[in-house]
């Protein structure tokens, strides 16, 4: 809903309604005017910030950017920036985990007198190494980079961290690599998760990407594993079903759940990973959560829409955090620092989740 609502603003600035420099209507009016909550407007708002077509401007608002080929014009281009800047890099802002991460780290790095600069990687590493590029030109002063979940370091990153410019990893860690993050405690939150469906279901399925050898993933399924060890349940690696991000993604799903009657127990590895797992069981009119069960990380929006258990990150503390650990690098303070967040187990399958108004995934 939140990129129909960034659509909307967006014909309402090419038809003129909204003009350059113009506000925007707040999260508040947006919520109200297309019956969403706060947080779906906030999203519609943030992605016209990442695609470059509006700013913000704390305690005022969203208004319309310039548009490309009006850059530099005028008294604009000759405007000095003042203010020391911080560049936030991030895949994307589309949904609650990295969202709320935006706003604790805007609010934090506001109240140090800062500046914030905002790029969107969209997954791809040659993007994330053009933003980092970028940043360095403008002349930032530091560094806050949530990582592409890739196979291969970003050189970009490895230069910045021999270089001892100031740089905090957000949500990931490199393995092996001194580099100051701040990062979930994915194992011991992945234990947990499975540790639960263990106590219920002998075969237990995971849902995940096909990228086993990123370090998120890496150390969810360390937990995984960990837990079916504990509980004498063989890992069995044919239980594991890989193409969450295919089109067709939910059939697939479903087929494999058809194939495999035995496997009672997802544990998901995202939200995303989660939301097919569920659709696939509702599509086999699985008892959720009294015959079947699925266990996933990150599922906050959703939770009032259908029982699950989740591993929800505590997304304010670690946009905080991050920008404390910069800060500690602009004092000259070269100690490498490491933060594990851990992250909390809301146990929503064993709490009442038919609600009024409110329809499940299909």
């Amino acid at each position: 809903m939140y990129i129909k609502i960034s659509q909307f603003l967006e014909k309402k600035m090419e038809e003129g309604v909204y003009k350059t420099h113009d506000r925007l209507p707040s999260e508040a009016e947006l919520a109200k005017q297309f019956n969403v909550s706060r947080i779906t407007s906030k999203n519609a708002l943030i992605k016209l910030v990442g695609d470059g077509k509006a700013y913000r401007i704390p305690g005022k608002g969203t208004f319309v950017a310039e548009p490309p080929g009006d850059a530099g014009k005028e008294k604009y281009g000759e405007a000095k920036i003042d203010i020391p800047l911080i560049g936030l890099i991030m895949p994307e802002v589309v949904e609650q985990h990295s969202a709320q991460i935006l706003a604790s780290i805007e609010t934090a790095v506001n109240s140090i007198g800062y500046g914030l600069i905002l790029k969107q990687s969209h997954h791809n590493s040659e993007t994330e190494k053009n933003a980092i590029k970028m940043m360095l030109k403008i002349g930032v002063k530091g560094l806050i980079i949530f990582p592409v979940d890739d196979q291969v370091y970003n050189e970009e990153i490895l230069r910045l961290t021999l270089d001892g410019f100031p740089l905090v990893l957000l949500d990931r860690y490199l393995k092996g690599i001194e580099t100051s993050a701040v990062y979930s405690d994915n194992v011991t939150g992945a234990y947990q998760l499975t540790k639960r469906l263990c106590e219920h279901h002998q075969k237990i399925g995971l849902f995940t990407a096909p990228n086993f050898a990123t370090i998120t993933v890496e150390d969810r399924i360390k937990g995984f594993e960990q837990a079916l060890e504990e509980a004498k349940i063989p890992i069995d690696r044919s239980a594991w079903f890989t193409d969450i991000l295919q089109e067709n993604a939910v059939e697939k799903a479903t087929e494999f759940l058809q194939a495999n009657p035995d496997i009672s127990g997802i544990f998901a590895m995202n939200a995303h990973a989660g939301k097919i797992a569920y659709q696939a069981a509702k599509r086999l009119h699985q008892q959720i959560p009294e015959e079947f069960s699925i266990a996933s990380f990150d599922q906050g929006r959703e939770l009032d829409l259908y029982p699950i258990w989740t591993a929800k990150q505590d997304s304010v503390q670690m946009g905080e955090l991050a920008v404390e650990v910069l800060q500690s690098q602009f004092k000259n303070e070269k100690k490498v620092q490491q933060i594990i967040v851990p992250v909390h187990i809301d146990d929503q399958a064993n709490k009442p989740y038919e609600q009024e108004g409110k329809k499940a995934f299909v």
